[in-house]
């Protein structure tokens, strides 16, 4: 592949394009995507494989960590034992409180015949009393079976009726899916300046990869969302003056 064939390629939001040594290389950014939800209640579809989270359940927690995380974006280029001792960390910081304190609406999803941990969603209480959605998965076994969304929405009627407003989380900027479920439910950006320079980057790249190729479909769709980007990025400059 020459330069001139990688510049002209089509390179997916988030991800890292580099050329070198006649190859072109993606590889996903270290950036998380800060979101928010305003609680509402949540419809429920019973289910008797959500449960609230269970202590004694770690190792199996941890075992079902590495299931759903070993071929993620989250952790590309891991080695099978890093991704291992990941999951042994995260889950144990999780019990001791290490990311805030844990909050009892966390919810696992139980298969009913193994007894097996499919699913965790883990919840924390900051410091400054904002609960976050600290840890999400599903095995891959059990993946687009509503899971996810089950036990978030048992989590969420919790909240709200004990008068929680809302909900923070977070994604990886490369993971689409956890992107498309987490807008399913209502959550929204809460854009960074970093997040604004990648976004308003991007789109300046497909706008000169566009007019390269001689196409002027979408073209002024792009140039109105890259001067979005731009002039909210230019808003949240850290050192902007007040």
């Amino acid at each position: 592949m020459s330069v001139e064939e990688f510049r002209l390629m089509e390179h997916p939001f988030g991800w890292k394009a580099e050329y070198f040594s006649g190859e072109g290389h993606l590889t996903p950014r270290e950036h998380l995507v800060r979101t928010q939800l305003t609680l509402t209640p949540k419809a429920i579809v019973g289910s008797d494989w959500i449960v609230p989270v269970e202590p004694s359940l770690q190792e199996r927690a941890i075992a079902a960590f590495f299931e759903a995380f070993e071929d993620s974006v989250e952790f590309c280029n891991w080695s099978a034992d890093d991704i291992r001792a990941h999951a042994r960390k995260n889950i144990t910081n999780y019990f001791q409180g290490v990311r805030g304190q844990p909050h009892p609406v966390s919810r696992m999803a139980l298969e009913p015949n193994s007894q097996q941990i499919v699913g965790l969603a883990l919840f924390v209480k900051k410091e400054e009393e904002r609960v976050v959605l600290d840890l999400l998965f599903v095995k891959p076994s059990h993946q687009r079976m509503g899971i996810a969304t089950q036990m978030v929405a048992s989590a969420i009627n919790s909240l709200y009726a004990d008068g929680v407003k809302d909900l923070r989380c977070a994604y990886h900027i490369c993971n689409e899916g956890s992107r498309a479920w987490q807008h399913s439910l209502g959550f929204q950006e809460i854009p960074d300046y970093f997040y604004c320079r990648l976004k308003a980057a991007w789109y300046r790249d497909e706008i000169w990869r566009l007019e390269q190729l001689g196409t002027s479909e979408q073209l002024e769709e792009l140039r109105t969302e890259r001067d979005r980007w731009e002039q909210l990025g230019q808003e949240l400059e850290p050192w902007k003056e007040s």
